[in-house]
């Protein structure tokens, strides 16, 4: 099949809607189907093995208690077109939520070849009631939501989330994780990073809806009964400056900005550290993290959320309750104080994670594509070759490369 992965948040914006889709398209590559990923441009380096056609400008906005992408620029709506006649794709696969401008324009267009196109999305997101969403949904239904012939949810959060707004038949398909890159072993950063009797490692960007407030407002208390407790914080963000505020004095030299790391370098972290802290708040649809230090055997501290709940168990790891800097403490000093008990730990969220694998997960999301064409009555499948460049009659040129 000939695949078009569309999102908004791609690679270089670090996230977990970004691993999906560079993970899922790299799978499917090697499964041998032909696979792009549209997305914007916005400065910065994208794997170079996954095909990617960038269309317009990148900009970042606050939501949710965190930071989404929507694309900018002039005659987006009229190069999607171009690349869709061109293209000819069998599934055109939306990803997120239904935000201008590239999955509306997706959508509309992919009608223009009801008969051998598919559009299928994956609906990530875990909003509060305050959702935009609530304004819009009656003319995003009508003009958008029922062009897609298949729903995915990453969890049952994210399909209540999207049920609440758009009714439908939601596929639970969940996120993946990469299981030989994130896999138990030595650190390649143990003589580089902070080595102490406990190593604690947050591993996410800077937004509200990660709680990493929380966990610096916990440090002191951590410190009293553990003096040489080490913090390696890894991500990065316009928040960062904020987070200072937060940072007691008798901690600074306790805590270890370590930057944003992308793709498998996140591993050696998690590797290096005794007990991975996820302290997000909520508006969380899933627990990518959760699953990242459960592969690398790792246990897991985590707010007591429904999103975690799904993710992960009693059996690996403990939960804490969210927006609480005293019980987190309680609750990583009492894993702390178990410390025979974290080879058990780490080796049941190994287990669990490979569950997740995205050898199998990939493999989901394919049987669901060759599901929804059957259901539509398509069943001719289709190998061509790819094209190096695309040109439009009347509009500008679309590049496919592999790079930014």
């Amino acid at each position: 099949m000939r695949v078009l992965e569309v999102s908004e948040h791609y690679f270089p914006h670090v996230g977990g809607i970004s691993e999906h889709v560079y993970c899922l398209s790299r799978e499917l590559l090697r499964r041998g189907h032909e696979v792009e990923v549209l997305t914007s441009r916005i400065p910065g380096k994208v794997p170079e093995d996954v095909p990617v056609v960038c269309i317009g400008r990148g900009v970042s906005l606050p939501i949710n208690k965190s930071f989404s992408r929507i694309t900018v620029g002039i005659g987006i709506w009229a190069r999607i077109n171009c690349l869709l006649r061109a293209r000819r794709y069998d599934v055109v696969h939306v990803h997120g939520s239904l935000a201008p401008m590239l999955p509306m324009a997706v959508l509309h267009y992919s009608r223009n070849d009801k008969a051998r196109t598919i559009a299928v999305g994956t609906f990530h997101a875990g909003h509060d009631p305050s959702s935009l969403y609530r304004v819009f949904k009656q003319p995003l239904r009508r003009q958008f939501f029922r062009y897609y012939d298949g729903l995915i949810a990453v969890s049952p959060v994210a399909e209540e989330t999207m049920t609440c707004f758009f009714p439908g038949s939601y596929r639970i398909i969940p996120n993946g994780v990469d299981t030989k890159a994130f896999s138990p072993g030595r650190s390649a950063l143990a003589d580089r990073l902070p080595q102490s009797s406990l190593k604690l490692l947050f591993m996410g960007r800077f937004e509200p809806k990660k709680g990493l407030r929380h966990l610096l407002g916990a440090m002191p208390l951590i410190k009293r009964k553990i003096p040489d407790v080490k913090l390696v914080v890894v991500g990065s963000g316009p928040m960062r400056p904020y987070y200072n505020r937060f940072i007691a004095p008798e901690v600074k030299d306790s805590i270890y900005f370590a930057g944003e790391v992308t793709g498998a370098r996140r591993a050696d972290y998690y590797r290096w550290c005794d007990l991975s802290i996820t302290p997000s708040i909520g508006a969380e649809s899933f627990g990518l993290t959760l699953l990242e230090a459960m592969g690398c055997a790792k246990p897991v501290v985590a707010t007591d959320i429904p999103a975690f709940r799904y993710v992960m168990g009693e059996k690996e790891g403990i939960f804490v309750k969210p927006c609480d800097h005293a019980n987190l403490a309680r609750g990583i000093l009492e894993l702390a104080r178990r410390r025979k008990d974290w080879k058990r730990v780490g080796k049941a969220g190994r287990r669990k994670a490979l569950g997740y694998s995205w050898k199998r997960i990939a493999g989901m999301v394919e049987d669901y594509y060759q599901e929804v064409r059957t259901r539509r009555g398509i069943v001719e499948n289709r190998q061509s070759g790819s094209d190096s460049a695309i040109f439009c009659p009347r509009g500008p040129k679309v590049r496919r490369t592999k790079g930014a």
